[in-house]
């Protein structure tokens, strides 16, 4: 098991989450969303499993429901996959094209280099590409109002934005 931190704002705000969590498997940081990209996810946490020669055999990365171990469709995909069977796909699970994920990248480069409000156009701009798209709809809410996501994420908060931005589908 390893996971994977989207977070532009890296190891000073994931570290905390992790240890938190009482997470003891490796976490590794994607500021740049490369993975969402490559998986096309919607939203994270979202989950794949890789044979051993690394094929996908499995990917959970829909916008609902969210890819959660805990979740019994999950762990039954789980056991199934590691017991060397096909997992079942869930009903709706969907992936984005790479365009929107791409200018997200454009923005987390220009949110390292200290060019915040840089990086506030640049994801509106992706957001205007995919509008679902609620991986970068919550890091321009992440940087606009870090308060609302540190040190725990305010989900009432998130969806009175969704309402305040004419989002009519629900807080994944």
């Amino acid at each position: 098991m390893v996971g994977v931190a989207q977070d532009v704002q890296g190891e000073k705000r994931v570290r905390p989450i992790v240890e938190a969590a009482g997470i003891d498997y490796p976490v590794l940081l994607d500021p740049d969303s490369r993975m969402a990209a490559a998986f096309g996810f919607q939203i994270t946490p979202a989950g794949v499993f890789l044979d051993g020669d690394g094929r996908i055999r499995y990917i959970h990365g829909s916008i609902e429901p969210q890819f959660d171990v805990a979740d019994p469709r999950v762990r039954a995909n789980l056991h199934l996959h590691l017991a060397g069977r096909e997992p079942v796909p869930l009903a709706g699970d969907s992936r984005l094209g790479s365009g929107a994920l791409a200018v997200f990248a454009d923005g987390a480069a220009l949110y390292t280099a200290g060019d915040v409000p840089g990086a506030i156009r640049a994801w509106r701009g992706a957001l205007e590409l995919d509008p679902d798209n609620f991986l970068v709809r919550s890091q321009i809410w992440a940087a606009e109002h870090p308060e609302r996501f540190w040190p725990a994420v305010d989900r009432e908060w998130q969806s009175a934005q969704l309402k305040l931005e004419c989002y009519d589908k629900p807080l994944p």
